[in-house]
């Protein structure tokens, strides 16, 4: 074992002590290190029953004669891509994302359709991805993503206030494939008469896989200047992910509030990120639950009221789920 560094004064004048861990830069070592990280912290092997062991020996020998790291990357994508996980995924040097994996699973939301029924009613964006209006007298909000980068808790509280008088609101999520539970744990807070539980959560945490951390629960408390406590009908369907599956999750639980549409996408992970040379990955690190026990990946979550998506509706220019909800509320 080599000496120590001296002092922090000489600590700060050299850059590292002579055995200052470095990162691995042959093909074969960034493969072993990127093994290494989703076998300490990926949290669904046990669920999925993915045999990681037996994927490292497949692979390995294709990661030794991998020539550089433009040859590596595509052996780790075929490696993970049996997980069949949303929230595993590769970020190009120039920040493009590479997914391992995408659902083939129909939306519930045509962009051209909503677009002009959106019109009629006169949508204006808050701010970016956060829309709303007066649809038939209710207050429609449309959120396409829960992104710090694009609105705020202020914005959303600003939105439902302004539709405080509405004899119900809709809120429409179909489209939005997640960002920070923040945000939408913050907004469903503005629907909870009490404090209540909305999930589970549990973060790998041991060397074993399935070694977990202690379970943590998930509840959502009252909050903002007041609660919208009239009835609610939450938007969602199969192109609903992560963050957002969690506010659909939230959601379902408060009495005031209706999910209609389709089952959720069933992709929760909160994934950490980590560097590999040029490129960076991520791993997911945890199992959400619904308040009810029921894992959200792979599972999704079910709406109180699904309305089929049909195409022959859709080429005729009408949105049936949202078409619905107008219906149920206005009824």
């Amino acid at each position: 074992m080599s000496t120590s560094c001296r002092s922090l004064a000489l600590a700060l004048t050299i850059a590292a002590c002579r055995d200052a861990p470095t990162a691995p830069s042959t093909p074969v070592g960034m493969f072993d290190a990127f093994w290494a990280t989703y076998d300490r912290d990926y949290s669904y092997f046990a669920y999925k029953r993915i045999n990681w062991d037996s994927l490292r020996s497949v692979y390995r020998p294709n990661a030794i004669a991998a020539a550089s790291e433009t040859e590596l990357i595509p052996i780790l994508k075929q490696m993970v891509a049996p997980l069949r996980d949303l929230h595993a995924w590769f970020v190009r040097p120039d920040g493009r994302v590479d997914l391992t994996y995408a659902s083939n699973a129909g939306v519930n939301w045509d962009a051209f359709v909503w677009t002009r029924l959106t019109d009629t009613c006169d949508l204006v964006y808050a701010k970016p991805e956060l829309g709303h209006c007066t649809m038939l007298g209710l207050g429609y909000v449309f959120i396409k993503s829960w992104s710090e980068s694009h609105f705020t808790i202020a914005d959303l509280d600003a939105v439902v206030d302004r539709y405080r008088d509405a004899p119900g609101m809709i809120i429409d999520v179909r489209p939005n494939a997640g960002g920070l539970d923040k945000l939408a744990l913050a907004l469903a807070g503005r629907f909870a008469a009490s404090q209540t539980t909305i999930g589970y959560i549990q973060f790998r945490n041991g060397p074993d896989h399935d070694d977990f951390g202690d379970q943590i629960t998930r509840r959502v408390s009252p909050r903002g200047t007041f609660q919208f406590l009239k009835p609610v009908i939450v938007l969602a369907g199969r192109g609903s992910y992560s963050s957002n599956e969690t506010f659909v999750s939230a959601m379902r639980e408060l009495p005031s509030v209706t999910i209609l549409g389709d089952t959720t996408g069933g992709s929760s992970g909160n994934p950490a990120q980590h560097r590999l040379g040029a490129w960076q990955y991520s791993v997911p690190r945890w199992i959400e639950w619904t308040a009810d026990r029921r894992v959200i990946e792979w599972n999704g979550i079910p709406p109180d009221v699904f309305v089929p998506w049909t195409q022959s509706e859709v080429s005729s220019g009408r949105d049936p789920v949202l078409s619905a909800a107008l219906a149920r509320l206005r009824n």
